[in-house]
């Protein structure tokens, strides 16, 4: 973000022109903003509409420690602990480029369209001052999505997506060939609707939720003496994720060897479905018979067709990461409980692949991971409630140990549960597989929102 007051309203009046629209489906790139609680202060708005904002946005991920708290309660919460810990952020962090004031989101079809847009982009902004610089120039955290869809650790991504209700997927309407959907045009079952369709206010600031209440009741129109810039924006949760490839596959074969008594890759691709929930093509493993040419299957439930985690095991990720009809004491009760608490999420890996990096590495770690997003209107109710209760908790869903086997936190003993007959295994995690190397929460604003931040 410029640091000039000034010169930064002009270049966010100039840059409200650029930003994408809801209806641009089918463009070949995309701009977007986000800003920090640091960068709406930079921009000087008043302290009524600062306070506006929720507590978690206002204070951030990576409050610092003070004298009285060595690890503040939000790191607590998230379980930004021990190598993950804001200590050791590339930025956003306690110490590296901790005062971050916003960060555009650009998007292209193709790696050399994309480096144009991020030209075009940095030289609008001549004669300003970015807050957060590598180097001397612009923090840049690039990413791609690779033509199977796949991250790091080898999963197609992308899959269970909340869709909102009113939007064109909702309404059977073909969406853009750019979409991060994998599915997208497809109409959506009685099954599915049922299952995953959502309420607008779960994501967008300004529209009634699943508890039917708006956290922004005030109208905004644009002769109104009070504006309410938070109406048609969400709030971004931005995670830069380091992954461990080697070791998750060093664990997964020696897993395998463990409980079937050899370590070839038939094996090695069953745990590493028990402990995700879903195969590498997506296809969840909760019971159905369905044929493996299909499309991943999004429209199933737990309680009913897999309550003892046989097939999909308890603690897998996706069960942890979206219970879906598990939470309540029915289904469609549990299901509107569960909706509470959904995110839009994206994910960008970034650094090269395994496979590709192998040989010209000189020997040491290559950097790899995945940016993650998401969209939510309620930080601490969305994004925080499903990384503390839901994925970091040891005792989700009736266990007595361990956490998500894909997270970054994890606690003392910690194991992977695998249920089986007649006993369940108990696999010790060594280590997590993943790091937090940088995070920060931001608001999106809508346009009207970012043109009257100019005034």
């Amino acid at each position: 973000m410029p640091g000039e007051v000034d010169a930064a309203k002009r270049w966010l009046g100039l840059l409200a022109d650029r930003l994408t629209r809801a209806t641009d489906r089918g463009s070949k790139q995309a701009v977007n903003l986000a800003l920090t609680a640091h960068g709406l202060e930079h921009l000087r708005v008043s302290d009524s509409v600062l306070h506006s904002f929720s507590l978690e946005f206002l204070e951030g991920m990576a409050p610092k420690p003070t004298a009285e708290t060595k690890f503040p309660r939000r790191s607590n919460i998230l379980g930004d602990l021990g190598d993950s810990s804001p200590e050791f952020w590339e930025w956003g962090g306690w110490t590296q480029r901790r005062d971050i004031d916003g960060m555009l989101l650009l998007y292209a079809a193709g790696e050399s369209e994309l480096l144009s847009l991020v030209e075009a982009e940095i030289n609008a902004m001549a004669g300003t001052e970015p807050t957060a610089r590598q180097n001397g120039d612009p923090l840049i955290i690039d990413g791609r999505i690779y033509d199977d869809r796949k991250e790091h650790f080898g999963f197609k991504d992308g899959i269970s997506q909340p869709v909102i209700e009113g939007s064109p997927k909702a309404n059977g309407r073909k969406r853009g060939r750019n979409s991060d959907d994998a599915d997208h045009g497809k109409k959506l079952t009685q099954e599915e609707k049922r299952i995953l369709l959502v309420k607008a206010g779960e994501f967008i600031l300004g529209y009634k939720n699943e508890r039917r209440a708006s956290i922004s009741d005030v109208s905004v129109t644009k002769d109104s003496a009070t504006r309410d810039i938070r109406r048609n924006g969400t709030y971004l949760v931005f995670r830069q994720l380091e992954q461990d490839v080697p070791a998750f596959n060093e664990f997964v074969a020696k897993t395998a060897e463990r409980i079937y008594g050899l370590a070839d890759e038939s094996a090695r691709e069953k745990v590493a479905s028990l402990l995700v929930g879903r195969t590498r093509e997506g296809h969840p493993l909760v019971p159905i018979e369905r044929p493996p040419e299909a499309d991943p299957r999004n429209d199933f439930l737990y309680y009913f067709e897999d309550r003892f985690g046989m097939a999909c095991p308890i603690g897998a990720h996706i069960r942890r990461a979206n219970p879906r009809d598990t939470i309540g004491p029915d289904a469609d009760t549990a299901l509107r409980l569960s909706k509470m608490h959904r995110i839009i999420r994206r994910g960008r890996p970034y650094g090269e692949r395994l496979d590709t990096a192998e040989g010209r590495t000189a020997g040491k770690q290559a950097t790899r991971g995945i940016s993650f997003i998401a969209l939510n209107a309620d930080i601490a109710g969305q994004f925080e409630m499903i990384q503390h209760s839901w994925l970091n908790n040891t005792h989700f869903g009736g266990l007595y140990a361990g956490t998500d086997p894909l997270g970054h936190f994890s606690c003392a003993r910690d194991v992977a549960t695998i249920q089986d007959r007649p006993t369940n295994h108990y696999i010790d995690r060594p280590r997590p597989f993943v790091r937090v190397r940088g995070g920060g929460y931001f608001f999106l604003p809508g346009i009207e929102a970012v043109r009257a931040l100019t005034t």
